[in-house]
């Protein structure tokens, strides 16, 4: 039967609390690191007061400026900027066929789609306003969209309503639903009755 010496049971002793320490610490280090991990949000660039130009086959398609601009490269490739934004967005001939600022806005890469946020205002050479809260701009396919108030303002005349759809130059467009009074010219609001004239 073998023999248990007390000194070899101290030093036996010793030696499992220096391990139990170690992979305590270990665990501790562990869940810092994973902690860390999960609040990776940092941008992989920061710009401030940036000034962009985008062109397309050696033409120019849009021109940013940026109060502050931070690309992200986590899970999906987007740039954020804040601190307020101007956009030229431009047509075919390289003239301006739409000027949009906002606070703040995203971008995202893989779906080419941007969206601004926050006293948006969109106007086109022809001086048509759009004001909302929240625009979508889907580039490929020239589309401009929301589904908030929006206030458009086309030779002198207020329409208001919530929701719209518009080619990116905002030359045409459909509110979703529409409100307010509609003043008709007078010839529509004839029926052509003798009780009229």
């Amino acid at each position: 039967m073998p023999t248990v010496n007390l000194k070899n049971s101290k030093v036996l002793m010793a030696m499992l609390m220096v391990i139990g320490t170690f992979f305590m610490t270990c665990k501790n280090d562990m869940e810092v690191v994973q902690e860390l991990g999960e609040e990776d949000t940092a941008p992989f660039q920061t710009v401030y007061d940036g000034h962009y130009t985008f062109t397309d086959s050696g033409r120019i398609r849009n021109v940013l400026l940026a109060g502050k601009l931070e690309q992200f490269i986590q899970d999906s490739d987007y740039t954020r900027v804040s601190a307020g934004l101007t956009l030229e967005i431009y047509d075919r001939a390289e003239r301006v066929a739409g000027l949009l600022s906002a606070d703040s806005g995203l971008y995202f890469e893989a779906t080419n789609v941007m969206e601004a946020q926050g006293n948006v205002i969109f106007t086109n050479p022809s001086g048509d306003s759009l004001f909302t809260e929240q625009l979508i701009w889907l580039s490929d396919s020239n589309l401009i969209q929301t589904d908030k108030e929006v206030q458009i303002i086309r030779d002198g005349t207020e329409i208001r309503g919530k929701g719209m759809r518009a080619n990116e130059d905002f030359s045409r467009y459909s509110i979703l639903a529409p409100v307010g009074d509609i003043t008709l010219p007078e010839d529509l609001t004839n029926d052509g009755s003798e009780e009229d004239q």
